[in-house]
């Protein structure tokens, strides 16, 4: 008889800039934070995320600068609008 069991697999998208200009996916069975950690190992620059956990250890090397999320700004200027 099969077992079918849930699983948290993630695909994890990374953006290019206009000097390398490519999308790229990355795969891993689980959420963990080891997933973008040697994904981003050799990387410097500036990292656009949401505020998952895993990437705090990546910002405190200080060779990653964290660019905070786009919809999580846009929607505390949409809750503050007066109408």
């Amino acid at each position: 008889m099969l077992s079918y069991r849930n699983r948290s697999s993630r695909f994890w998208v990374y953006c290019g800039d206009p000097g390398h200009p490519y999308s790229v996916y990355d795969f891993t069975p689980n959420r963990e934070r080891a997933g973008p950690q040697a994904f981003l190992e050799h990387f410097r620059g500036y990292l656009q995320a949401d505020a998952y956990a895993g990437y705090e250890e990546l910002y405190r090397s200080g060779r990653i600068h964290q660019v905070l999320c786009w919809a999580h700004a846009r929607r505390k200027s949409y809750d503050a609008r007066t109408v």
